[in-house]
């Protein structure tokens, strides 16, 4: 359980060596691994030159194939890597898609990166604040990482605020993905 009394779980080998997916829990959202099957939930984000615009350096809207590759890559790296990369995120209602979020590490050098995207009818409603706090708790946490970065535009102000809400602090302007980006760091004692 984190401090808020939400159930947190993460990578570990099972008796036979497998690998149980990452799975965090919060009040409204369930996060989990993407699979095959959630190539439609995520094109609703990735499909969108609107959401896609404030990704690195700005990306363009993918097609449903790009979608589907993305996807298998992230599976391969699951498995690499435990406990990073994007996570699904949905209502605990009713199962409906609202966003990924996850952690990697930036292409520039060794700092780890907390990322989030929301279909545009899911901005506003509080799910990328719930959905970066639970990710920023898992890589503190189960992932025991000291310092996690969070990445914005300077003219994307609603994600500036989210990274704020989660308590990470404004750390001024740096080069990532061949523009300036502002930045936001947490850390803590490990």
């Amino acid at each position: 359980m984190d401090r808020r009394g939400d159930a947190l779980s993460g990578p570990s080998r099972g008796e036979l060596g497998t690998r149980r997916p990452t799975v965090l829990d919060t009040p409204r959202l369930v996060l989990r691994e993407f699979t095959p099957r959630d190539v439609d939930d995520l094109h609703r984000c990735d499909g969108d030159a609107r959401v896609m615009r404030w990704l690195g350096a700005g990306l363009p809207a993918r097609t449903r194939d790009q979608v589907a590759e993305a996807i298998a890559r992230m599976q391969t790296s699951y498995a690499r890597r435990p406990g990073y990369g994007l996570l699904h995120a949905s209502r605990r209602d009713d199962g409906r898609f609202v966003g990924a979020c996850g952690v990697s590490t930036v292409p520039e050098g060794d700092d780890v990166e907390i990322a989030y995207r929301l279909p545009v009818d899911c901005w506003g409603q509080g799910y990328a604040t719930e959905m970066a706090r639970a990710v920023l708790g898992h890589a503190h946490g189960t992932l025991r990482l000291p310092r996690v970065i969070g990445l914005t535009w300077p003219e994307n102000g609603a994600s500036s605020r989210v990274l704020e809400k989660i308590g990470m602090q404004y750390r001024g302007r740096a080069l990532h993905y061949g523009r300036e980006m502002q930045l936001y760091v947490s850390e803590v004692a490990l």
